[in-house]
């Protein structure tokens, strides 16, 4: 099967099944703690949280998702082995308080060896049972439920069912609210297929994870206790590129012999075709046994992965709006171009080579995310512009990176005293002029030289640290009222007299690190969405003038007013609101201009 066809088989199964087919949403997530849309399930979030009824109780559809930066983050990892990506798509299905378990089971398994074809003897599926200090009890009915149907097929359920803990089998939004147990699919890639579930969630290229079921039951409280929701739902979560990798690496499930790789399927090859026009280079498929050592071919075959996948990403990403820049989501995906145009030295490519790829990756896409072909001359022009500056800086690190080699840096390794590289000039070639410290890593140890990586890794904890106290954070908690009870705020700012002395109860205040925000029930302040920044301004309450410095909105739909300093009790809830307008001109005009450009 082609990847078109395994798309719109899985699409067809669930419509036959009662499914509604939706639109995949924006990379762009709606959530302020995302830098991209990461799963398929981020668009449901508001139904999970009661906020919402879902438009069908049942739904399905392919998600674009981004998995770079932030808690999910497989950058560093791609190109070394044949199966992280930062841009993929997820398959899913969901159930808002209508089918659970055993339809989800039973069209799971329904689905990949009777639809696909994929070997019943081959597959392995984990159901939660709880290890020590893990929350809510054994999973009995998903474990009842593949257990009959292993004993319809024949197969013995202790051998194809096993166990795993809150790591493996226990999802959670967050550290509070909707929450479950899950099952996941796995898949025996070895030559015989004798593995007997030996290879399972032990990070073996032989044995992938291709399906999560996630049963929605449970309520995550801040005081930690685990209760039952009103309403349950299904959540699952397909990586599409592994199927057709799957599919491609075994000609359809005939031929193991073959290690298994994504890179496989139709969906690179087109890619990996364009570019070895360019670069006169063939892509051969090694994997590196060592990431730190690696020879010709291995280094030319990660190269080839790497520039694959990375413009797939930035295709889809800039046609949804996401552009390069220096900062949050736009920061992650300049490195991730720069990542490519490094890589692309390696396989000799001229300047301004990365932007051809762009057409191969709208003909295997553009068919199914018809924004892609829309925005097809954006899109070029973006990365070329990028591409072209990033080749003046590389002169620039390569420059930095010579000075540091002609250093007399050594260390002492038990008795033996060896040439290092310094660790903060690896942070600042990998902050400053955007080199990966992968590359970095391998360009000294083409000079015989080792990378500080203690030091760079000091560094990149600092790094860290400052995002961390940048980053909004918000609990995450179920409604236990009607969407239509839900206190959300109403945003009045569009009108001028608003601006101005508007006049509004204090809802509530919400204290969160060492920040205070007040919420109000109407609001002329703008919150921070849609790439735009929120409004700031000031507040007087009780007589006492406050500033505002920021305004966010939460999953609740409340617009968070961030104060400057702390208030105690109010002895009146009266606040008097104004919006600082000669900012939100300022603002309004460059993000007009942005989209313009």
């Amino acid at each position: 099967m082609t990847s078109s066809e395994i798309r719109q088989s899985f699409l067809d199964f669930f419509k036959a099944n009662e499914h509604a087919i939706v639109p995949t949403t924006s990379l762009l997530p709606d959530s302020p703690n995302l830098l991209f849309t990461n799963a398929g399930m981020n668009q449901f979030v508001p139904c999970f949280l009661g906020e919402r009824e879902a438009l069908h109780p049942r739904v399905a559809n392919t998600q674009k998702c981004i998995r770079a930066g932030g808690k999910h983050n497989d950058l560093e990892d791609v190109g070394f082995d044949t199966y992280h990506h930062t841009f993929f798509e997820m398959l899913g299905n969901w159930s808002f308080d209508d089918y659970f378990k055993k339809e989800a089971i039973s069209w799971a398994w329904e689905l990949l060896t009777e639809v696909w074809g994929f070997p019943k003897e081959r597959l392995y599926v984990t159901v939660y049972n709880p290890g020590k200090g893990d929350p809510a009890e054994f999973d009995q009915e998903a474990s009842d439920c593949w257990s009959e149907v292993f004993k319809a097929e024949g197969m013995d359920p202790e051998v194809h069912l096993l166990h795993g803990g809150k790591k493996d089998n226990f999802w959670m939004m967050g550290e509070t609210g909707p929450c479950g147990p899950c099952s996941e699919i796995h898949m025996d890639l070895t030559v015989k297929g004798d593995s007997q579930g030996s290879l399972v969630n032990n990070d073996s290229p032989l044995c992938i994870e291709i399906w999560n079921l996630v049963f929605i039951q449970f309520n995550a409280a801040v005081d930690g206790s685990y209760r039952n929701l009103k309403t349950r739902h299904v959540d699952t979560g397909m990586g599409f590129e592994r199927v057709a990798g799957i599919m491609a690496s075994t000609s359809n499930f005939s031929d193991f012999s073959r290690p298994p790789s994504n890179y496989e399927s139709d969906l690179f090859k087109t890619i990996f075709s364009s570019l070895s026009k360019m670069c006169g280079h063939s892509y051969g498929g090694s994997v590196p046994a060592n990431r730190h050592d690696l020879t010709d071919e291995e280094m030319r075959d990660c190269a080839f992965r790497i520039l694959a996948d990375h413009i797939r990403t930035l295709c889809c990403a800039i046609a949804d709006g996401i552009l390069p820049g220096n900062e949050g989501r736009n920061y992650v995906l300049r490195r991730i171009l720069r990542r490519a145009v490094l890589w692309g030295r390696r396989l000799d490519l001229d300047p301004g080579s990365f932007s051809q790829l762009v057409d191969p990756v709208l003909d295997t896409l553009g068919p199914v995310f018809p924004e892609l072909r829309e925005q097809r001359a954006i899109i070029r022009k973006v990365i070329l512009a990028e591409e072209s500056a990033f080749d003046r800086t590389i002169d620039r690190g390569i420059q930095l990176f010579e000075k540091e080699l002609k250093s007399e840096r050594t260390s002492y390794i038990g008795l033996k005293q060896k040439r290092i590289f310094s660790g903060r000039v690896a942070f600042k070639l990998y902050d400053t002029y955007g080199f990966p410290i992968d590359l970095t890593q391998i360009m000294a140890r083409e000079h015989k030289i080792e990378v500080d990586m203690e030091s760079f890794n000091n560094e990149m904890g600092k790094q860290v640290q400052r995002a961390r106290k940048a980053q909004r954070k918000s609990a995450i908690s179920v409604s236990e009222e009607t969407s239509s009870m839900i206190n959300k705020t109403e945003f009045v700012g569009y009108e001028l007299s608003n601006l101005h002395n508007f006049e509004q109860e204090v809802q509530g205040i919400i204290k969160e690190d060492d920040h205070q925000w007040l919420y109000f029930s109407k609001t002329p302040f703008y919150a921070e969405s849609g790439g735009q920044v929120g409004d700031t301004g000031t507040v007087v309450i009780d007589g006492k003038k406050l500033n505002i410095l920021d305004t966010t909105k939460d999953s609740y739909g409340r617009f968070l007013h961030r104060i400057d300093s702390e208030i105690g009790k109010l002895e009146s809830k009266t606040a008097s609101l104004e919006v600082d307008y000669e900012r939100r001109l300022a603002i309004q005009r460059h993000h007009s201009a942005t989209h313009i450009l």
